[in-house]
Order: C-alpha cells, then structure tokens, then sequence
C-alpha cells in the first residue's frame, strides 16, 4: 500500500458544503465602452459579467428609428465606489424607463444577456423577452449562491415618494449538457427587499433532477420584479458574491472503456487503481480548484490511503510513459 505524502490545502470542513468562486465575484475591476449611434452612449460592465445595456440602447435606438419612437435610452448598469461591502466598488443597477418600452429592470448576470427588442416594441413582456447565453463553469452540485446587497426602492405611483413597492430578484440558473443542449436542471431566487444598509441574500436550489452533472451556473440580479412592481430609479447595489455546493455523481467520465478502473468512490479511507495494460501509468489527483494533492504509479493493481485528505470531491487524470493524458475523471472523499 503507497501512502500519499503531501502538502494539501483544505477544502472545508468535512461533511459541509464546498465552495467555488466566481470571477470578479468582487466586483473590482471594470470594462468601459460605448454603444448606440444617437447618440452615442457609454457603458460600463465588472469584468465577467454582463447587463443589457448595449443591446437595449443599441437595438432600442435602431428598432425605434423604424417605428418612430423617440431616442431616449439609458445606462443602467454602473461601477459604485462609495456604497460597496468590501474592495473598492460594487456593482450599481437601476430600473429607468427606455423610451416606449417603459420602465425597464436593470440587470446583472454572469451570462451573456440577450434580448428581443422588436418583441418588446410589438408589447411583449420585457422579462420573457430575455435570454442567457454562458456561465460559470462548477464541477460541484451549487446549493447555493450568495450575495451582500443594498436596495433602494423607486419613485411611488401614487404618491410620486421615493420608497415605493418595488424590490429586487436574485436568480439562479444550475445547467446540465443533456443531449449537446444546455438545460436548466436547478433553481432558485430570493427577494431583496429595500435596505440602507448591505445585507447577505441567499438563494437557495432545488433540483428537478441529480442524474446529470452540472457543468456551469447562471445568475441573474435585477434591479425590479422581486414584487411584480418595476418603479422609477429603483436601484440594486451588488457585491461579494459566493456560491457553495456538493460533490456531483463521480462516476469516471471515459465510461467503460477506462484504462484505469478507480474505486470505490466514495472513498473513506483507499481507494484502488487497476490497471488494464501492460504499460505503467501516472495518476496525479489534484482539488477542485486544480492544485495537485498526489502521483501515483499504476503498474497492474495499486492502492493508496487517502486518510490524509480531507473530505471532498476530487478530480484526476492518468497520463502515458509519453506524457499523453488518457483518462481523466472524478472521485469523492468521506471520513
């Protein structure tokens, strides 16, 4: 029996959830541009993620142009560097009125955000005129996703105050590859009601489904229709923004035609490598988060004690004599 001699870094604690991280979960660092035509107007976007401001102001002023509507379309995403969680800024959204379409939610996602501007202009409802394109890719089952958020209520119909009954939406999106298709196999969303001051929302999953892995998560954040109303200047602030999840099916993704069979998995305290060629390979497992943990030669049947790691999900690959990686796959860890 090899035992594994390694400087390892904990996931977390045994038997809890497990996290991954978004990019820019922070939003710290910005992309600037410009959009549209008349007039030309600037935009802005954190790194990694995405509003709708460049097609609605650029598809708003074309579309328009055709039906006669007028110019008046509006940023409404922004870099904040006052009224942030942590870093130096968070991520400001607004709810303001893009010309005939109306009031219109701000939003903020890390997929590609598309929308139907002409279905909007013919009436149609402007949430069910947008889609998503992309994600975070995750190789845990996402439980959760959470955020530190301030919400400021727009302008009342009634009575014209600031305050109105407007609040904010954070939705979650946990996509399966099921037939060379992206499917929505997860969900879940909170409200964000209004608040001075930055306080964590958590949405929480629920799956229709765990025969698939998921393979990315799509979260959306919108500055109206946590409570069906989208007021004037409503506003969302977004920061620091964290997901955790579970270890996913760990079934060797090569199917049965593996070089190397690894079980069992779960594994508590060996697992076993055999091998079915002749030649000796190298098995390097590493976290999720991609730092290796231990090389192990396979030469026929070899086993390895893994008291030393701690609980998890982990991911491995076997290379040739050559260097060539031949398999590659996933397995779990119980104490």
């Amino acid at each position: 029996m090899k035992r594994i001699y390694a400087s390892l870094t904990a996931l977390l604690i045994s038997g809890v959830a497990f996290a991954q991280t978004f990019d820019n979960n922070g939003m710290e660092t910005w992309r600037t541009g410009s959009t549209g035509a008349s007039p030309i107007i600037a935009i802005q976007a954190p790194t990694q993620w995405y509003g709708l401001d460049s097609m609605v102001v650029a598809l708003g002023q074309s579309f328009g142009a055709i039906i006669g509507a007028g110019s008046d379309w509006h940023s409404q995403l922004f870099q904040e560097n006052t009224l942030k969680n942590s870093g130096s800024s968070s991520a400001k959204i607004m709810t303001l009125k893009q010309d005939t379409l109306g009031y219109f939610s701000g939003l903020l996602s890390n997929a590609a955000v598309n929308v139907d501007v002409a279905a909007l202009a013919l009436g149609g409802d402007p949430m069910s005129a947008v889609s998503f394109e992309g994600g975070t890719p995750v190789s845990l089952r996402v439980t959760s996703v959470s955020a530190w958020v301030a919400y400021f209520a727009g302008k009342d119909e009634v009575t014209g105050m600031m305050g109105g009954p407007d609040e904010g939406l954070l939705t979650v999106q946990a996509i399966a590859l099921i037939g060379g298709v992206d499917s929505v196999i997860g969900t879940g969303s909170v409200t964000i009601p209004p608040s001075a001051t930055f306080t964590q929302v958590t949405a929480n999953l629920t799956y229709t489904t765990t025969g698939f892995d998921i393979n990315k998560v799509r979260v959306l954040f919108a500055s109206s229709g946590g409570s069906g109303s989208q007021l004037d200047s409503s506003t969302l602030y977004v920061d620091d923004v964290t997901m955790v999840g579970v270890p996913q099916s760990v079934d060797n993704i090569n199917g049965t035609n593996d070089l190397v069979k690894v079980f069992p998995t779960p594994a508590k305290n060996t697992i076993y490598f055999s091998g079915r060629v002749k030649e000796t390979l190298h098995c390097v497992i590493s976290s999720v988060s991609g730092q290796a943990v231990a090389n192990i030669e396979v030469d026929g049947d070899t086993s390895t004690d893994v008291n030393m790691l701690p609980a998890g999900l982990y991911l491995y690959t076997v290379t040739n004599n050559d260097g060539s990686a031949v398999q590659r796959g996933k397995m779990c860890i119980v104490h």
